[in-house]
């Protein structure tokens, strides 16, 4: 009787730090888009080329997420996490002292490199730790971090950039991941159970094994198709709503608060629904609530809903289509491949954000006034994407299924 309750604390402990960690990394991540044109003008960047400085992080995040499947399940989980939140911050600080926009550019990269294997740990590490029917909740108060980040971190950030200039919220976010590594370091325990002591070589590895099954091969053909629908529309939505739509640079901060407000609460009873229902029926309402918001309000000329709706929109279905596809996800690799399944996993997830980010800069130009031209395009390329995701998810949800059975 007395173990249960040291149990759920330590899984407590852990979730805080995760969700923590995930908070600090998108805000390091989201800010770059809601600030993309404050630095556009200090350093002379096109709106339009927002998506290749998102492109560039992503595609970072994939490479060392590839880079990580390899040997990740071979190291205690909580070093992986500490070294990739220090790697995180020294990024982040470097973004700061950025001139132009190459040396911006090369500073997203170096962060973009830790970034991704900051999540795909913390995930691997909850799924170590949380049973699968308690799984779907745990990674919606993981992925609160995201809500967090747009509710306080992002406006915030905002603010700071108004007081201190554009590379303020850059040095503010660096020191707080430095924050987060000493945390992780001294709540965390080493999990080092999951490491199989086998012999060196590639035949050996994790990743090997993960390769050859179906469901995985699904799961991240899923998923690319859920990353690259949200990153064709994400790093343009605030040069969009700023010169499309007219709204005030002054109001962005309170869009972001009420945006992750609506996320905070769906989360709050979208994981529990999960366990409750599964994954399918969430997944199918977020992605036809997306299609919505996009042809309502980016596709129509003028849109049908105000900005308010439209963003909102974006995060709550957002909201319901990631929880249920990580949750559907994470029942896929055996416990001795968690940590490279959510590495590879974390190389499709940025790759499909990288080419969604630059091929959106490649579908979109910018008008004489900093307007978005080409705004149909990517909302057509994305709505494909969120379709074929749908039948996806329903093919992953079955292979699941009878690999429980």
């Amino acid at each position: 009787m007395s173990e249960q309750p040291a149990e759920a604390k330590h899984e407590s402990i852990a979730i805080f730090v995760i969700a923590a960690a995930q908070f600090v990394n998108v805000v390091d991540f989201m800010m770059v888009m809601p600030l993309g044109p404050d630095f556009a003008k200090a350093l002379g960047i096109r709106v339009s080329h927002m998506g290749v400085m998102s492109g560039a992080y992503t595609l970072a995040a994939a490479f060392s997420g590839l880079i990580c499947s390899f040997f990740i399940d071979r190291i205690g989980r909580r070093t992986a996490l500490v070294w990739a939140i220090v790697g995180l911050a020294v990024g982040t600080g470097a973004a700061a002292f950025a001139v132009d926009f190459h040396t911006l550019l090369l500073a997203r990269v170096l962060a973009g490199i830790f970034g991704g294997p900051t999540t795909s740990i913390g995930l691997a590490i909850i799924g170590d730790i949380i049973p699968h029917e308690r799984r779907g909740a745990a990674i919606g108060k993981v992925m609160m971090g995201f809500s967090a980040a747009s509710i306080f971190g992002v406006p915030i950030g905002l603010e700071i950039a108004n007081m201190g200039g554009w590379n303020a919220p850059f040095l503010v976010v660096g020191l707080c991941a430095a924050v987060m590594a000493l945390l992780a370091r001294l709540s965390l325990p080493e999990m080092k159970g999951h490491i199989v002591h086998v012999k060196s070589g590639f035949a050996n590895l994790p990743f090997k094994s993960l390769i050859r099954q179906l469901p995985v091969w699904t799961s991240y053909s899923l998923l690319a198709c859920v990353m690259m629908s949200g990153f064709l529309i994400f790093p343009n939505i605030a040069g969009f709503i700023q010169f499309n739509l007219g709204f005030p640079r002054e109001e962005m901060g309170r869009l972001y608060f009420i945006g992750g407000m609506a996320s905070l609460l769906v989360m709050t009873f979208c994981g529990k629904l999960v366990d409750r229902f599964g994954s399918l029926p969430w997944f199918i309402l977020g992605s036809f609530g997306f299609i919505i918001a996009l042809f309502f309000g980016m596709y129509q000329s003028p849109p049908s809903i105000n900005v308010y709706g439209l963003f909102v929109s974006f995060m709550v279905f957002g909201t319901l289509r990631n929880i249920s596809m990580q949750t559907l996800a994470s029942k896929v690799p055996l416990r001795a491949e968690r940590a490279g399944f959510m590495s590879l996993q974390s190389a499709v997830q940025h790759t499909a954000m990288s080419v969604g980010g630059i091929l959106s800069s490649r579908l979109l130009s910018t008008g004489d006034h900093g307007e978005l031209i080409g705004i149909e395009s990517i909302v057509m390329t994305s709505t494909v994407m969120v379709i074929l995701g749908a039948f996806l998810v329903v093919i992953l949800a079955g292979q699941v299924k009878a690999h429980e059975h």
